[in-house]
């Protein structure tokens, strides 16, 4: 097995560990999350299974005869021997009242009428619903049309569910469905009603398996409890007074409200949960749980939770988890043990090879040792070979491209001493003549101007003005040569000094356009060579004097751009297309032939870019057709001066 393949498996093992631990924790989660799902569901089909026989009771007793008591007892006892209801009872607007209770050992009668107002009498029945003993430790003062299952049926004017609330004799909770009847004017007769003991809801819970450790509880949208699956109180009772439902905030349970607090965090309150229409699943305290809301459609809203401790499933992912690492463990001795061994035979003849390619890279190439002494078949010793052969090849091509370069090297020191004399001796020859004809076509215009006719006097103008062109040019040309070689000292610039120095160098090129010229009263010190600055300001002035409308108003100004500054002028000419503005500031170029000033040749801003470029700035041109352009150049910004200034 060579090294590589052994590597490769030591890695493949750690893969395969990694994603078969993720994988465990992924598949445990989506089974957590399914068991949730499943026990909530449960969860809602036995409530609702509870919830509908009480209503079902209520809608058959709605065409019964309400006035007759005595026929609605017999009713009352045959609807309690049958189903799941253990109690069902009337109260009319008279403050009548009748129900039969069916208790653990006994069923009674409960009755009020004119004969024993304002009290309710208690009497244990037979199967046949003859009365056979009063409890009369039981009798007490009752007033139906008091109670809240009657205050909200009347309220609700349909059938519907009560608040949860104490009973009368017994210290439990429940809640009743209770269902109003009319006369045929609409008038209320009375009120039915069917208890529901919600302890039956919390044994159904405790039978319930939740996972191993898991819990569930039911609130109401107020957030009071209604059920649990844990023995804790669901009521509090101060004194002698009837119990009243405990809100899940304040259980003795700390489970029941940490997620009650919580959420009331997360959404505001309870009720507002409670509002929405999807269930929620979220982490807390390293336990899953679920909300689930259950409605019917008659005013029971009530929010059901289920939460599972994490460990209840990857208690199996921790065990593995710890073989796992163990044999990892083992595994990696092993590696280690083998690696050692390997090592002798594989790393050094690398190291070896490794030490032969740094001293390539750090020496001088006449210098290296194209020798190693690695004696081997395998894939190692090939490489040793290829890279010994691979160096003397190099070593070779070094040699003859180092030759090769200092021939062309020398040929172009010669090559630009001969172009920078030549340069030097074609201007000098040239502004020699050209300047004695400058000053002669000048003499002879001043001399004889007034005895030659129009036509000799323009052919004398046409000399000047080509010859001062002429001379142009050739300073243009030396400018670039010397820009192009030249080292100069980088100085604080004063600004407006140099821009008064190159005004007064274009004032006859600005009373040939009749133009303007209007300079910020500020100006940033910038660092640069002044000579050359005074150059670029030469070339922008004169080119916003030809082009910069008619006549031509130019203004200067400035602005800090972060550690640089850009100095602009802005002229209101025609302005130009972003394809001309591209080709502006490279030599030899021109504005169209179609442009109305067509006496430059494209010097001008090439030597703006080189000097500028030279000086660690940029250089460019805003501009739109019809609109006028801004031409800018930027420059570093002396520090110490500006904050000085500033």
């Amino acid at each position: 097995m060579t090294y590589s393949q052994f590597a490769l498996r030591k890695w493949y093992h750690r893969f395969i560990i990694g994603v078969s631990y993720y994988n465990g924790h992924r598949a445990v989660g989506e089974v957590g999350l399914q068991l949730h799902q499943e026990i909530s569901a449960r969860i809602r089909q036995q409530v609702r299974t509870f919830l509908q026989a009480p209503h079902f009771v209520n809608a058959l007793n709605t065409k019964l005869d309400v006035s007759n008591l005595e026929n609605l007892a017999k009713q009352f006892q045959h609807q309690v021997n049958i189903s799941d209801v253990p109690y069902v009872f009337y109260g009319d607007e008279q403050g009548n009242f009748i129900g039969v209770q069916r208790m653990e050992d006994k069923t009674v009668l409960k009755i009020r009428d004119h004969k024993s107002a304002p009290l309710r009498h208690i009497y244990e029945i037979d199967q046949s619903g003859r009365r056979i003993l009063q409890l009369r430790n039981k009798t007490k003062e009752y007033e139906p049309r008091g109670r809240p299952w009657y205050r909200k049926a009347k309220k609700a004017g349909e059938a519907t569910w009560s608040d949860i609330y104490a009973s009368a004799h017994r210290n439990v909770l429940q809640v009743t469905p209770v269902a109003p009847v009319f006369d045929e004017e609409g008038k209320l007769r009375g009120v039915f009603g069917a208890n529901f003991i919600l302890s039956q809801i919390s044994d159904f819970l405790k039978e319930l398996k939740i996972g191993k450790t898991g819990q569930a509880f039911i609130m109401d949208s107020t957030g009071k409890l209604v059920a649990a699956s844990i023995d804790t109180p669901l009521s509090k009772q101060l004194g002698k007074t009837k119990p009243r439902p405990l809100s899940a905030e304040r259980s003795k349970d700390p489970l029941i409200q940490s997620v009650a607090q919580y959420i009331t965090h997360e959404w505001g309150s309870i009720s507002r949960f409670a509002k929405q229409q999807h269930n929620e699943v979220f982490k807390l305290d390293g336990r899953t749980t679920e909300l689930s809301l259950y409605e019917d459609g008659r005013g029971i809203h009530w929010i059901i939770a289920v939460t599972i401790p994490d460990t209840d499933f990857t208690e199996g992912i921790q065990d593995n988890l710890l073989w796992t690492l163990g044999l990892s463990l083992l595994a990696i001795l092993v590696a280690i043990i083998v690696g050692i061994f390997v090592a002798q035979h594989v790393t050094n003849p690398i190291l070896q090879l490794n030490q032969h390619v740094k001293d390539l890279t750090s020496s001088d190439w006449k210098t290296w040792n194209l020798s190693m002494d690695i004696n081997r078949k395998d894939e190692i010793g090939e490489l040793a070979l290829s890279f010994s052969a691979m160096a003397e090849q190099l070593a070779g091509l070094l040699g003859a491209f180092e030759d090769i370069v200092d021939k062309s090297v020398a040929g172009l020191r010669q090559a630009n001493a001969d172009l920078e004399a030549f340069s030097r001796s074609v201007a000098h020859d040239l502004r020699n003549p050209i300047g004695e004809v400058l000053g002669l076509a000048d003499a002879l215009l001043e001399t004889y101007g007034d005895k030659l006719d129009m036509q000799g006097r323009q052919f004398l103008q046409l000399m000047l003005s080509s010859s001062e062109k002429s001379l142009e040019i050739i300073d243009s040309l030396l400018l670039l040569a010397v820009t192009s070689k030249e080292e100069v000292e980088i100085q604080s610039l004063d600004m407006r000094s140099i821009i008064l120095s190159a005004t007064q160098r274009v004032e006859s090129t600005r009373k040939k356009y009749y133009g303007s010229i209007t300079v910020a009263k500020t100006l940033p010190t910038a660092s640069g060579h002044r000579a050359w600055i005074e150059e670029v300001w030469v070339n922008y002035l004169t080119n916003g004097l030809k082009y910069g409308g008619v006549p031509p108003s130019l203004e200067i100004g400035a602005k800090v751009k972060g550690s640089m500054i850009e100095y602009w002028i802005q002229d209101h000419g025609d302005g130009m297309t972003a394809s001309e503005a591209s080709k502006l500031f490279t030599e030899a170029a021109r504005l169209d032939k179609h442009r109305s000033h067509r006496d430059g040749f494209g010097f001008g801003l090439s030597i703006v870019h080189r000097i500028v470029t030279k000086l660690g700035g940029g250089v460019g041109v805003e501009s739109q057709a019809g609109k006028g352009s801004r031409f800018w150049f930027t420059l570093p910004l002396n520090k110490k001066v500006f904050s000085e200034k500033d």
